[in-house]
């Protein structure tokens, strides 16, 4: 099992990191331990991923973190917990805080737990259309699911000819 998939923000020193934002949609994430992603400070919005089988969980907020996650589909094994909070102290505060996790539309499967937390936080999570005008988003569904085990990851496309 493959331990850590993705890691975006690089540690709670790197201040600058709170500039970061990134879109992950359209991937699989299959039996790999944790990190699909997880972020310190900056903005993530994930979308129409699928996440099965994760080692210990599938997204972390960490310092200042805000996770969008929407209709993606999480598929637990051994492991439930879907999101997980990781309290640190950022270098130019005092306070330890984790980030934060909004979920709209995510389909949880084979008795996953999303462990959401609930309060201020949660509300100010960004909106997607602050950072761009329009994206197509699918529902989570089964059939989203069985795309995303076909379609993502290694092709094997031929290269071009030469002429």
């Amino acid at each position: 099992m493959h331990d850590k998939t993705m890691l975006i923000g690089a540690d709670s020193s790197n201040i600058t990191d709170r500039c970061i934002r990134v879109t992950i949609h359209h991937c699989f994430f299959d039996g790999t331990r944790q990190r699909h992603p997880r972020l310190r400070f900056g903005r993530v919005h994930l979308y129409n991923n699928y996440t099965r089988n994760w080692g210990i969980y599938a997204v972390c907020a960490s310092v200042e973190a805000q996770v969008l996650s929407q209709c993606n589909i999480y598929e637990a094994g051994e492991k439930k917990t879907v999101f997980k909070y990781m309290p640190e102290k950022a270098a130019d505060k005092e306070e330890v805080v984790a980030g934060w996790i909004r979920s709209e539309g995510d389909l949880f499967l084979n008795g996953s737990q999303p462990c959401l937390l609930e309060g201020v936080g949660v509300e100010s999570v960004f909106k997607p259309h602050d950072h761009y005008p329009t994206w197509t988003m699918e529902p989570a569904s089964v059939a989203l699911k069985e795309v995303l085990q076909i379609c993502t990851g290694w092709q094997a496309v031929p290269r071009p000819q030469v002429t």
